[in-house]
């Protein structure tokens, strides 16, 4: 399928009216009990989890399979993996707000400022940045366009502990994508489509013993891009302001989803929702959209507050 012309949050940067638009720490056997639960993800690589699931595609990337299925999760005690000591190998999974767009200062987003934070109690750690601008949670399992699943490269790489944001894409495509009006029959679909993901992208982290941090995401309706550049061009025209109200919703449930997915894996969670990053001028890029240099260094602090006591 031919990549969408916004490629969403990442592909916002191509606007030409937007002027600055935007490890080593090896683990040591596996965390997870001895069932994992097997998520089911979307196939369709690029397509959004609306789409995707209502035509009928189901697949699961190869290298990132492994971990065989439960029926009952809640049932399964679990043991959160430690970070062991040393200098560690980090891997960022994501889209445009960990591949750092909008960033003109060289320092690569949030993970390269983070990088330099834990390396201050683990000195020589690295973070490993595989997040992709406009990838999507199915994005993040399967890969698009030839370009490897993040979770194959990540587990591949061993890390000790893994960063997961993801979600802002999958909004997007629901509401720019879905039936008009927007249906509640749509939007579950969806909401089921991402939890399926969200369990995959964690038991395989967990599974080959990462200590997961997972982000809860902001409102994305409430972000200056739903209007720019001006309401008469909006940067999402398949959205409209009925779509942004059930959107601030739809946001809810999928931090919801995050909430229950990080309890059931031991993961550490991230709130992204109550801050003003992704709605003040001083923290944002030009695009309305990303952040900002300033931003990201937000960013930052609020993944390292979160890191710290189990660096220590």
């Amino acid at each position: 399928m031919t990549r969408r012309p916004f490629d969403l949050i990442g592909g916002l940067l191509a606007m030409a009216v937007v002027a600055a638009a935007c490890g080593s720490g090896a683990p040591t056997g596996s965390a997870r009990p001895e069932t994992s639960p097997g998520g089911t993800s979307m196939t369709e690589p690029g397509a959004s989890a609306y789409r995707t699931a209502t035509r009928g595609g189901v697949a699961s990337n190869a290298e990132a399979s492994s971990a065989p299925a439960s029926t009952d999760r809640a049932s399964t005690a679990f043991a959160a993996p430690t970070l062991p000591p040393g200098p560690l190998t980090i891997a960022a999974l994501g889209d445009s707000l960990t591949a750092g767009d909008c960033d003109d200062s060289g320092l690569g987003g949030y993970p390269g400022r983070l990088q330099t934070l834990v390396a201050e109690l683990r000195p020589g750690s690295r973070i490993v940045n595989y997040g992709r601008s406009g990838w999507d949670s199915t994005d993040l399992i399967n890969g698009v366009n030839g370009e490897a699943s993040q979770i194959a490269q990540a587990i591949a790489a061993r890390p000790a502990a893994a960063l997961v944001w993801i979600g802002s894409n999958d909004l997007w495509n629901l509401y720019e994508y879905g039936p008009e009006p927007m249906t509640t029959a749509a939007e579950q679909t969806d909401l089921s489509a991402y939890e399926g993901n969200i369990d995959r992208i964690l038991s395989q982290l967990t599974g080959h013993g990462a200590v997961v941090f997972v982000a809860l995401m902001d409102d994305q309706s409430k972000r200056p891009v739903v209007a720019h550049p001006n309401p008469t061009e909006p940067a999402f025209p398949g959205t409209t302001p009925a779509d942004l109200i059930r959107m601030a919703a739809h946001v809810s449930a999928y931090n919801d989803v995050i909430r229950r997915e990080a309890a059931a894996y031991g993961a550490a969670t991230m709130d992204f929702s109550a801050v003003d990053i992704f709605t003040s001028a001083a923290t944002l890029c030009g695009d309305g959209n990303h952040p900002n240099a300033t931003g990201y260094d937000r960013v930052a602090q609020i993944w390292f507050a979160a890191m710290e006591p189990r660096l220590r």
